[in-house]
């Protein structure tokens, strides 16, 4: 299968039209039949829908329109907010998704109420073990990635393929951190990822995935792979691919593209690039860096007895986290895990 992406401009008028035109192009129909079960997986990674952070209500309940015409068996999923934040019910009800779902009779479910499966993850330290939904792992004929593209102040860039640790259904999945780089790749073979639907309505410049800020680029996306979006939307927001660790292992297991060259698009990328994007952390964002590379200091950090001393240091020092206050500003404080 050659690497396929296409891109769009679209307004609140032809919207629907252009995601369909550009699912033509990754020859969606000969993936996706009347019979398929397929699951989506929207951006949610904030409470309540925030332009840039999480994937727009309308652009999903346009997404699952067009969805509808080839097959009735959709299922739209997401998990718990990581770190115990809030609970996927609340993101539901603020994006309005059970009203758009119930009335085109599409399911929603939380994965964290779910049933689950464990699964082995392979690592160059041995292997390791998280939950995954086991309806989709036994039941989905595809499961698709309908990101927002952002910047991130822990791994440069977050769009497709990140996407998939939200399938995670612990609520605590940032204790596995330390091996994402190779268990995001192995999520995305056990769930069947394929094609890949971008909400490019915004994207998030700066410092996301919940801070920064939101860039108004009115744009669609389809790609036969999650890693074929992912090339493509790191060229737009030049970003190098080869400083992104997970990047670098989905190569290694040949999910994709290796390079811009090796995608073939419905019109020129040069269009699309209308933006000069940027990356930034905040000092206090490098413990979180730290953390994401380090089981230990993740532990203490997060699941130590001595947390939530060691946030309240956090916040204490000089040039405080806008990931931190930006995230828990939207979050009910019964829900806060300090």
């Amino acid at each position: 299968m050659s690497n396929r992406v296409a891109l769009n401009h679209f307004d609140e008028k032809n919207l629907k039209e252009k995601i369909r035109d550009c699912l033509e192009w990754v020859n969606w129909k000969d993936r996706i039949y009347p019979d398929s079960r397929i699951y989506l997986k929207p951006n949610l990674t904030f409470p309540e829908f925030r332009p840039g952070v999480t994937t727009s209500p309308h652009f999903l309940a346009a997404v699952l329109s067009v969805l509808k015409e080839r097959t009735p068996h959709i299922t739209v999923f997401e998990a718990d907010g990581g770190n115990n934040s809030y609970p996927a019910e609340k993101a539901f009800e603020t994006h309005n998704l059970y009203e758009i779902c119930g009335s085109m009779n599409v399911r929603l479910i939380n994965l964290t109420r779910e049933e689950r499966t464990y699964v082995e993850i392979p690592t160059p330290h041995g292997k390791k073990v998280i939950p995954l939904s086991k309806e989709i792992v036994e039941q989905a004929d595809m499961t698709i990635s309908i990101p927002v593209p952002k910047m991130h102040f822990v791994v440069r860039y977050t769009g497709a393929i990140k996407n998939y640790w939200g399938t995670v259904p612990d609520s605590m999945r940032l204790r596995n951190h330390h091996f994402f780089n190779y268990a995001i790749t192995e999520i995305m073979k056990i769930q069947k990822s394929g094609i890949t639907i971008v909400d490019g309505e915004y994207f998030l410049d700066n410092n996301g995935p919940v801070s920064g800020n939101a860039v108004k680029l009115n744009m669609v996306m389809a790609a036969d792979t999650p890693l074929s979006a992912d090339i493509a939307l790191m060229s737009l927001m030049d970003v190098d691919p080869h400083r992104i660790g997970y990047i670098r292992t989905a190569w290694e297991k040949n999910m994709g593209p290796k390079s811009i060259d090796d995608i073939e698009f419905n019109s020129s990328l040069e269009k699309f690039k209308t933006h000069s994007f940027s990356y930034h952390r905040d000092p206090v964002d490098y413990l979180a860096l730290l953390g994401f590379k380090s089981k230990l200091v993740t532990w203490l950090v997060y699941l130590s007895p001595l947390r939530n001393m060691v946030h309240k240091l956090v916040r204490l020092l000089r040039g405080r986290s806008r990931q931190v206050d930006t995230y828990y500003t939207g979050i009910d404080k019964e829900h806060h895990p300090c």
